[in-house]
């Protein structure tokens, strides 16, 4: 997605890959490819401690936007997935709507031999997906919080969200193909 997001889009943007796609949607055994351009990612002013925005990030503002590729493909049972490239997240769809969802857990020590403050960074990443023919619209969501255990941890980091929106347009014609080793 957006460079603001880095563990889900790497400043890449995203598109879905096509296959052919039956009547109902796509299917197992489907997938469908979009060319998708991001806004910049917008962090929420929960992001800065005592919700202060320094004075160099405020008036930031840019018009450029990323580009990627995604590729969307179902699974059985009902699942679908999303790849933007270096991650893939599990959904749902409910009518014209997909819901992709990935969360992370890192937990650290302040010793290696698991000793001292536990520290842990919880990361949850969101994609909404509205497809409207062979055009996509949609929003990308990232929160992150922190949370730790011990007598040392000193001030609380403040949990962060950030949100871009991106738009996109199927590509035809597309097959993917892969090595196997």
């Amino acid at each position: 997605m957006s460079k603001g997001i880095s563990l889900l889009w790497g400043g890449a943007a995203l598109a879905v890959l096509g296959g052919t796609v039956g009547c109902g949607g796509v299917g197992p055994g489907d997938y469908v490819v979009y060319e998708v351009s991001f806004t910049a990612m917008e962090k929420a002013s929960s992001c800065y401690v005592d919700k202060y925005v320094p004075p160099n990030e405020k008036s930031d503002s840019t018009t450029v936007r990323d580009a990627g590729t995604f590729i969307l493909y179902a699974g059985i049972e009902d699942k679908f997935y999303l790849d933007a490239g270096e991650v893939t997240l599990e959904g749902a769809k409910e009518g014209d709507k997909y819901t992709f969802t990935g969360k992370s857990v890192d937990v650290q020590y302040d010793s290696p031999d698991g000793q001292g403050n536990k520290r842990t960074t919880t990361t949850t990443e969101t994609v909404e997906m509205t497809v409207d023919g062979k055009a996509v619209t949609g929003t990308e969501t990232v929160k992150a919080s922190y949370k730790c255990s011990g007598q040392t941890c000193g001030n609380p980091i403040p949990s962060c969200t950030e949100s871009g929106d991106f738009v996109g347009t199927q590509v035809d014609n597309l097959k993917l193909q892969h090595d196997v080793q």
